[in-house]
């Protein structure tokens, strides 16, 4: 019994110690620690065994808490990072901890090993840095960055200590740079380098599989990277209670033992087979720990879910106890600031609960069904451990939470798995390709993983919108104080009869036939026969591959002409998607994650193909998301003004453009012509080759944007990119403005486009403004919506305001909608006209894209799409196709990063006269 009370006492007076240093009073820890000595002796004295090991251990925790807490705490004076804050602009040089924090137009990386350039001469620096630098500068873990700027204090915010958070980490200041760039140094082989390498390998080939938002939720559930997590899809685990899920805990790694326990289990009946899967499993755990990036929280979850292993293999409670105290008490001492990390103290407390409680309340929740007791029990037991952590840190508390684990929390082994399959066959296949089979390993692996987080999303996002899911609390601080004794009191009442280990099967099974069965018991026993056979692993791999199959028939073309004005913030970016399934993306905005999302919204899950893709201008705000599009998916054609400009982002983008396997990248111009499929046009009205020549008008680079008119049937739209007045004042001279149905507005609405001279000689019938939400230009100006509003019968939409904006049209008749209105169909003002057969005032397109191989179109098609799509969300089930496929199209599913599929009809030629010009259009 004495020597049980060790190791609490030791764990109880190191958190104090630890405390007692945080708060600037190491000494006081030092002074209990006597007094807890003195208390020892008199208990020797005494005969009071168990109180005086008690009291030693109290105290040695103490001294080591308080040496701990000193020895890592921020360092300060001459020769650290804090004594440059606020010093000036300074020349800083430092490795690169871990991985990128990404954010819109910036990342985040944590800096160490710093060198600091004063008065011409290198002197190195203590403690950490925090820097922000641009989303373009390529960065990976070990590289030596240097960097210009001005090195900041951390200010708290929304009462939120973050000097403080940041202190815990050794981070003395924070710094926006004004010029980054990566030294040309090898950054190393080390295990750090290593794991990252391999965890950025995996999730490339994680991201060629799955689109967003799923490729992110399974990242942060495989790899625990949950920086592109979307907001939306965070808020809605965090309202059902969870986050757990997307955070590397011990039940993750706990799933990792199992799976390879279950390989391993052939093995067992060998000689030697007994040891044989519990070595397996920790060599396993151990690389899943450097692969994830060995950070205080997944070193932490490895302990925990050691001591549950030692707990199983010793057979009863206490030594899930102890390897739980122990766990805690060498991450304290080796990591003393992880006491103050939320995810540590949240782990550690719910395994606290799941040891105490997870028994007692399966046993009393015994009338319901094993697969539906198990859930409820862990989450609830969880749950009263760790509420006053949750309450104080996030200020609710999860009312669902029960019932939402009972539908996620049985689907993330099944996941982990599937995305650890799906990644490495992904980065292989992105590399390896053999025709057919590659698109069908694609389909199957790539198409599972996405089942299940789109089930996971959609089962997150119906828990959040419950009304009453999730109840705002506020508490004091101290509510642990008075929480955690009483929670001891109701443990010790109930520990009373015995252990309280989960009850087996044949011992849950009589207790249940004590009670009447309610209702709800009833109605889950009546439908569990129904719906069991879905369990085994043949019939389950069968009803998700009838699934797939569904889904992919219901998401082929529907013979429309979709165009969809992209939410992505203060930015441009436009997709259209014809009849026949080619798409054709327009900018990408300013935030490549955000633009992702929207793109895995709009298209199918199968679909990674961008036929064309056209870049107006290089502003950081049409060209980021470009970039992130380029990675992720396979390119054909790339149209850029070739205008250069200062933008880090803008060199990235040619570099990607030009090594884009069977892309090609061409300089706009005006006359040029885009058949992207039999019936859709896309005819370059802007810059011709003299302007691109002459000055910039006004010397705005917004004035190189591309315009373009789209033309499916007798539907016209005019994308104007950013372009200004001036320019608008060429294309009316040039006679290449007529009567359109829809107006992309100029450059976000500002007043500097959009004239009245335009929308007179166009009379567009739906204008969109694409810009985001109080964004700090002011747009759209209220000038330009007055320009707007004076057209008679002419809707106007807006991104900021309406989200994405999609117009449909079959070429006769036109529909625009968003979330928030649909507007009455509308007929096209011009004739239809064939576009099968190129016009006479068109030369030839000067090169000839090379033919895909044979499983793909004819080279005599129109420049089509490697897969028919569908315009939607892909949130909700898909429609089925509401009108005809072409017969010149075949649903082909192609993803494989295979040259483009046929010859082009696109063609050009340079305008001569403004009335040569000035023919295509029309003739188009």
């Amino acid at each position: 019994m004495a020597t049980r009370l060790a190791l609490p006492g030791a764990l109880i007076g190191l958190v104090l110690g630890l405390i007692a240093s945080d708060a600037h009073a190491p000494w006081s820890a030092v002074g209990v620690g006597v007094v807890a000595c003195t208390g020892a002796a008199f208990a020797l004295l005494l005969r009071s065994g168990g109180a005086a090991v008690a009291s030693a251990a109290l105290a040695l925790g103490l001294v080591v808490g308080a040496w701990r807490g000193a020895a890592v705490a921020l360092p300060s004076g001459p020769g650290s990072i804090t004594s440059l804050v606020e010093d000036g602009e300074v020349e800083l040089a430092g490795t690169i901890l871990d991985d990128p924090r990404p954010g819109a137009a910036t990342q985040q990386v944590v800096l160490e090993e710093l060198l600091a350039r004063v008065n011409g001469r290198s002197q190195a620096l203590r403690g950490r840095l925090l820097a922000t630098v641009p989303r373009a500068l390529p960065l990976a873990v070990g590289a030596r960055v240097v960097l210009v700027g001005v090195v900041e204090a951390p200010a708290a915010f929304d009462g939120f200590d973050y000097p403080a958070y940041l202190a815990r980490q050794g981070i003395g200041g924070l710094v926006r740079t004004r010029d980054a760039r990566v030294l040309d140094v090898p950054a190393g082989a080390g295990p750090a380098q290593v794991a990252a390498a391999s965890r950025r390998w995996l999730l490339d080939g994680l991201h060629e599989m799955v689109p967003e938002p799923e490729a992110a939720l399974g990242a942060g559930i495989l790899l625990g990277v949950r920086s592109s997590i979307a907001p939306e899809i965070a808020d809605d685990f965090a309202i059902a209670g969870l986050t757990h899920v997307v955070a590397i805990s011990g039940w993750n790694i706990a799933i990792v033992a199992a799976i390879v326990g279950t390989l391993m289990r052939p093995l067992e009946q060998r000689r030697g087979g007994h040891w044989l899967a519990p070595a397996a499993a920790a060599i396993t755990i151990a690389g899943y720990v450097v692969l994830t990036g060995a950070s205080p929280s997944v070193v932490r979850a490895a302990l925990m879910a050691a001591a549950m292993m030692v707990a199983r293999f010793g057979g009863s409670r206490a030594h899930a106890a102890s390897a739980l105290g122990l766990a805690a008490l060498v991450m304290l001492v080796v990591a003393p600031s992880v006491l103050w990390d939320v995810g540590f103290q949240l782990s550690a407390l719910a395994t606290v609960g799941l040891i105490l409680f997870a028994g007692s309340i399966e046993a009393r929740l015994a009338g319901l069904p094993a697969w539906l007791r198990e859930p409820i029990a862990l989450t609830l037991a969880a749950q009263l451990t760790t509420l006053p952590v949750v309450v104080g840190s996030f200020g609710r508390v999860s009312l669902v939470a029960p019932i939402a684990n009972v539908a996620v929390v049985p689907l993330v082994p099944l996941v982990m798995l599937l995305c650890a399959i799906a990644a490495p066959l992904g980065a292989i296949t992105s590399v390896l390709q053999i025709g057919m089979l590659t698109d069908a390993i694609r389909w199957a692996a790539g198409g599972s993983a996405w089942l299940l987080l789109h089930s996971m999303i959609a089962a997150g996002h119906v828990a959040a919108s419950v009304p009453m899911a999730a109840l705002p609390v506020a508490a004091p601080g101290w509510l642990a104080v008075a929480w955690y004794p009483a929670v001891g009191v109701v443990w010790r009442r109930s520990a009373r009869g015995g252990e309280l280990e989960p009850l087996p099967a044949d011992e849950l099974r009589p207790l249940a036939r004590t009670r009447p069965p309610s209702a709800l018991h009833r109605a889950l026993a009546a439908a569990w026969p129904r719906v069991r056979f879905l369990a085994r692993p043949a019939a389950g791999i069968a009803a998700a591959g009838l699934l797939l199959i569904s889904l992919t028939a219901a998401s082929l073309p529907d013979g429309r002409l979709h165009l969809v004005a992209l939410d992505v913030g203060q930015g441009d970016a436009i997709l259209v998607v014809t009849p026949s399934g080619a798409t054709m993306l327009i900018d990408g905005g300013p935030d490549p994650e955000l633009l992702l999302r929207q793109l895995g919204e709009r298209l199918p899950w199968w679909h990674r193909r961008i036929d064309v893709l056209m870049l107006t201008h290089p502003h950081e705000d049409h060209v980021a998301g470009l970039v992130a599009a380029l990675e992720r998916y396979e390119v054909g054609l790339i149209l850029d003004a070739g205008r250069d400009y200062a933008n880090p982002t803008y060199p990235r983008f040619l570099r990607l453009a030009r090594a884009e396997p069977g892309g090609r990248l061409v300089k706009a111009r005006t006359g040029q012509r885009l058949r992207l499929d039999p019936q859709t046009t896309v005819v370059l009205l802007y810059p011709t080759p003299d302007d691109v020549a002459a000055p910039l008008p006004e010397g705005d680079i917004n004035n190189a944007s591309i315009v373009a008119l789209l033309r499916f049937g007798g539907f016209t739209a005019l994308l104007t990119g950013d372009a200004h007045i001036p320019v608008e004042a060429m294309l009316a001279d040039r006679g290449l403005l007529t009567r359109i149905d829809l107006l992309k507005v100029g450059h976000h609405g500002s007043r500097s486009s959009t004239g009245p001279d335009l929308l007179a000689a166009t009379r567009p019938s739906v204008a969109i403004i694409s810009c985001g939400i109080g964004n700090a230009f002011g747009h759209p100006h209220q000038e330009t919506l007055d320009h707007l509003r004076a057209i008679p019968g002419l809707r106007l939409h807006r991104t900021d305001l309406e989200g994405s904006v999609e117009v449909i049209t079959d070429g006769l008749r036109y529909q625009a909608s968003s979330r928030l209105a649909t507007d009455p169909w509308r007929t096209v003002v011009g004739a239809p006209v064939s576009v099968g057969r190129p016009t006479g005032s068109i030369g030839a397109w000067p090169y000839q894209l090379p033919p895909r191989p044979s499983c793909c179109l004819p080279p005599s098609t129109s420049l089509m799409a490697s897969s028919p799509i569908r315009a939607g969300s892909a949130a909700s089930l898909p429609r089925l196709p509401g009108s005809w496929l072409p017969p010149a199209s075949r649903s082909t599913l192609t993803s494989s990063r295979s040259p483009p599929c046929c010859t082009t009809s696109t063609s050009w030629r340079h305008a001569t006269t403004a009335g040569a010009t000035a023919s295509s259009p029309r003739a188009g």
